[in-house]
């Protein structure tokens, strides 16, 4: 890990960082209409078309706004929280890591972030009134306790930066000590599994633009927490910048996406088989924090000894030790005649 950044990197990674952010934010729509399709097979009734949510988007886009009392505010809220679901699909790699040196978030911001956009997305349903706005004030209190219930996912992951610590455990096996990360990444997974979707009657403010901005901030929050959680599961799969050179890079990079893109598929069928577990919302959210919890400390409990912080002080450990004994002995010497 060097300090010193060349410029080739940096032509390379920024491109590659605008590339993954689009596709993120495109195949978010994508990856809603997919999970409807695949709960609407496994339910038996018929199913939502893979682009209907795409073809929803763009016919909202087209339609008027309405005038009503409050529909200012709830539009903020839908461009804010659009802003933070990008933001959030940026911050999240997909495919590749950021090279070494390059400046990259920690798991608490990219999570303070998407808790943000929920909180922005519940805000129109609270300004309608109603049951919709009992059910958005659930959703905000929920969202604002992910950051406790998530602590000893932090905690297992340190301070350090978000690509540092899935470089660390980039060569770990899931089955044998990678499994503690995979138990992480089924914790942040239970975020947008148990997160059912808003209904269309708890969103009356809405329509037109601000509509369309709210479907797909929603969806693109969707698709980072997924791509979070399968990140911190499977970081093998994401293409690590190294001596070997650019070209090995950008081939790896070739084939994360393609496994990214697998990964995706994977996710869906998981999410469309949790949406077919009926829950009210209040249980619902008590079920996603508790199993967050007890998920993130399971998997704190097993990683501790072999917690990559602890291995670091270990090591710096024993080189003072050694460096201490070798000053020691270096003065032994002197002193004999």
């Amino acid at each position: 890990m060097t300090h010193f950044i060349p410029w080739g990197w940096v032509l390379l990674f920024l491109p590659l960082l605008g590339l993954q952010t689009l596709a993120m934010v495109f195949a978010a729509p994508w990856l809603s209409g997919l999970v409807g399709r695949v709960a609407g097979r496994l339910s038996g009734v018929s199913a939502f078309p893979v682009m209907g949510r795409w073809q929803d988007i763009w016919h909202q886009f087209r339609r008027p706004r309405l005038q009503q009392e409050g529909a200012q505010l709830a539009s903020i809220a839908c461009a804010a929280a659009l802003v933070l679901a990008v933001l959030g699909c940026a911050l999240v790699p997909a495919f590749t890591l950021a090279v070494p040196g390059f400046p990259a978030p920690g798991l608490l911001l990219i999570c303070c972030v998407l808790v943000m956009a929920l909180v922005c997305l519940n805000i129109p349903c609270v300004l309608g009134g109603g049951l919709g706005a009992v059910q958005g004030a659930r959703g905000m209190l929920g969202a604002f306790l992910l950051l406790p219930a998530l602590v000893p996912v932090f905690l297992l992951c340190g301070a350090r930066d978000f690509s540092d610590f899935l470089a660390t455990v980039h060569g770990l096996s899931p089955l044998t000590d990678g499994a503690p990360f995979v138990l992480a990444g089924v914790a942040l997974f239970l975020v947008p599994a148990l997160a059912w979707p808003v209904q269309d009657g708890q969103l009356a403010l809405l329509a037109g633009p601000e509509r369309a901005m709210w479907l797909w901030a929603a969806d693109c929050v969707q698709i980072t927490w997924v791509v979070l959680a399968l990140d911190t599961a499977w970081p093998g799969s994401l293409a690590l910048p190294d001596d070997a050179g650019m070209e090995q890079w950008l081939s790896q990079c070739m084939l994360g996406f393609g496994l990214w893109g697998a990964k995706l598929l994977l996710a869906a069928v998981l999410l469309a088989l949790v949406r077919l577990v009926v829950l009210p919302p209040l249980r619902r959210a008590r079920v996603r924090l508790v199993s967050i919890f007890l998920l993130g400390v399971l998997a704190l409990q097993v990683t501790w000894p072999v917690h990559p912080f602890l291995a670091e002080r270990e090591d710096t450990s024993v080189s003072a030790v050694l460096q201490d004994n070798s000053q020691a002995s270096a003065a032994g010497m002197e002193d004999t005649p």
